[in-house]
């Protein structure tokens, strides 16, 4: 049976070394030091391989082929415990094998998929959260047509849903007489089982965006007067306020919510 030498001295390479023909023969990618150990190895009796004179370990053909199986169904993630039963298998069998691996890999990746698309919405933020507080009191429209009332969190389906970012938590104060605030989740519709806690008015309205901040320890401790009284001094009235969560972060000692905020503009 043809014959093929590894050279230990650049497994690291994972190098298989050069057929006695000269020809050239490398299968294992870079796994070997990283995915291997003696029990995968005596699967298909590697302990006692042989050695040559220059105490290169000595391989054939069939012992490479089964090697580079397992290097190949490691790299796929096949559990150890698969891997000791794949000489046993069935063209069905490993066939079946690849299937549910490939559902498995499918769910990883739409989970990866929606973890990264939220990742990018919260950078997207963030830059913009840097950029209104370059840039504060521009003319913007909120983003919020609805706030729903938090008062369904035992449902599973509520933390689903409103759960899954940040930008989800919302507040709106109330303009003149009242003031009041009203918190909830950012939506862009309800079913009819939600509670509707407030509903964007449409009409000939302005706002100017700037960023809240609200100390997380005294939530009275904010720099919305500070906002308020810069509209008011050139020559506005105020009417709603309404606040989008962004992050959290801390400044000095003090431990900060960052809202995207509009303050409507009369």
């Amino acid at each position: 049976m043809e014959k093929y030498l590894w050279n230990r001295r650049v497994r690291g390479n994972a190098g298989l070394g050069q057929k006695q023909n000269g020809e050239y023969f490398n299968r294992f990618g870079n796994v070997w030091d990283s995915r291997f150990n003696a029990a995968l190895l005596g699967i298909y009796g590697f302990n006692h391989i042989g050695r040559r004179d220059n105490n290169y370990r000595e391989y054939s053909y069939s012992s490479l082929l089964n090697l580079s199986d397992i290097c190949y169904l490691r790299n796929l993630g096949i559990p150890v415990k698969a891997i000791k039963e794949y000489q046993t298998l069935s063209l069905a069998d490993s066939n079946a094998l690849y299937l549910n691996k490939k559902s498995e890999l499918e769910a990883q990746i739409s989970s990866l998929q929606s973890t990264y698309s939220m990742l990018r919405k919260t950078l997207s933020l963030m830059n913009e959260l840097e950029y209104i507080q370059k840039h504060p009191y521009t003319e913007a429209q909120p983003d919020i047509p609805l706030i729903l009332s938090h008062s369904k969190l035992y449902d599973k389906e509520v933390w689903k849903k409103y759960f899954s970012g940040q930008y989800q938590f919302a507040g709106v104060r109330l303009g003149p007489p009242n003031y009041e605030w009203v918190w909830g989740w950012a939506a862009e519709s309800r079913k009819p089982d939600e509670e509707l806690a407030w509903t964007f008015a449409e009409g000939d309205r302005h706002f100017v965006q700037f960023i809240l901040r609200i100390d997380v320890k005294d939530r009275k401790h904010t720099n919305l007067d500070e906002a308020i009284n810069y509209l008011k001094a050139r020559g506005y009235n105020i009417g709603e306020i309404i606040v989008r969560y962004i992050t959290i972060a801390c400044e000095g000692q003090t431990r900060w919510d960052y809202y995207k905020a509009w303050i409507e503009i009369i």
